[in-house]
């Protein structure tokens, strides 16, 4: 699959975008398939033109090298600029099928003053038969006229549905890149907020219970520090995995900050929440972060977890405060533990 294969169907261009992520074995992140959608689209040539080189060259082709090229090509930035053109060729767009509209109205028009007029002529008790012929071919003419106009509408529809669809997607990655953590791929701390904040609202409503987990990597500063940010990075992707695979679909799984991590466990009690907590921190403790050119283990991970459930009616920061804290204390206890408070 090249940037050059035509791909109609938003569909299909998805299918393929996840053909492709997967065939490469990479992480499926929004920043993944953004950069992998606008190759397959073509969307930014010089982005295409890099992707093509580093496909024949896999070795280069990393979820870091991909990252980059997001931040270069299809940042905030870049983002806005697309944006900007969607909109314009929108506008554009619209412009085209206004334009078609009052085409075919005047072409409507015109078409049914002909027929009328027609109608007359050969009403008429003195029409002979070549004018009836000529009246004939003349309405012929007129209708081929008007159904020439109907298909450029048609067009003009067709097109401008297709702009709808491609703006339609533009925002929708905005969307999903300015609640997503870059590295990771999880959610970011605005995501967070905003999940934390629906949960709460959800559990005064129904009374259901709601608890959260806040987990911090043990001595990840020494991953950074004897091993490099490349290889930091690995690990706080490694542990957003093991977080991911770990819960089920309704709890948030969000990069709070720096080496600390926090999940949202909606309708679940603090003891069944003791209970994933000490499932995480076993399945991270199972994980080993290893060089993949070199074959290298950088050794065990180890995460510290705190645990707080919400009381009805206490502010959300006090509810985080708690978390935080119980955190601090699985810190302080010797690492690699749960506390809850």
């Amino acid at each position: 699959m090249t940037a050059t294969t035509k791909i109609a169907n938003p569909r299909d261009i998805a299918h393929s975008v996840m053909s492709l992520i997967n065939e490469l074995n990479l992480q499926p992140t929004p920043q993944v398939y953004h950069v992998f959608y606008s190759y397959l689209t073509d969307e930014v040539p010089e982005l295409s033109q890099l992707i093509k080189v580093l496909i024949r060259n896999t070795q280069d082709l990393d979820e870091e090298t991909v990252f980059r090229i997001y931040h270069k090509y299809l940042g905030t930035h870049a983002m806005q600029q697309h944006l900007k053109q969607g909109v314009e060729g929108l506008q554009s767009a619209v412009e085209r099928v206004e334009m078609a509209v009052t085409s075919v109205m005047r072409e409507t028009d015109s078409f049914c003053g002909e027929i009328d007029l027609a109608s007359q002529q050969l009403l008429s008790e003195d029409i002979t038969l070549q004018e009836a012929r000529s009246v004939s071919r003349n309405l012929s003419e007129k209708s081929s006229q008007a159904r020439d106009s109907f298909n450029s509408f048609n067009g003009s529809l067709e097109e401008y549905h297709q702009e709808v669809l491609r703006v339609r997607t533009e925002l929708e990655l905005v969307r999903r890149d300015a609640l997503t953590d870059t590295l990771t791929g999880i959610a970011n701390r605005k995501n967070f907020d905003n999940s934390l904040r629906d949960a709460v609202t959800t559990t005064m409503e129904s009374g259901a219970p709601l608890s959260l987990l806040m987990i911090d990597i043990d001595h990840f500063k020494e991953f950074n520090d004897n091993f490099g940010h490349r290889t930091g990075d690995g690990v706080l992707k490694a542990v957003a995995r093991v977080l991911v695979s770990s819960t089920k679909g309704a709890d948030t799984v969000a990069r709070y900050g720096g080496e600390e991590f926090a999940v949202i466990l909606p309708e679940t009690s603090p003891e069944n929440a003791a209970k994933l907590a000490d499932k995480l921190r076993q399945n991270v403790s199972n994980q080993h972060i290893i060089n993949k050119k070199t074959g290298k283990d950088f050794g065990k991970l180890t995460v510290s977890i705190g645990l707080t459930a919400y009381q009805l009616g206490e502010n959300i920061l006090e509810f985080v405060d708690r978390a935080d804290n119980a955190l601090y204390m699985a810190k302080q206890g010797g690492r690699n533990t749960c506390i809850r408070q």
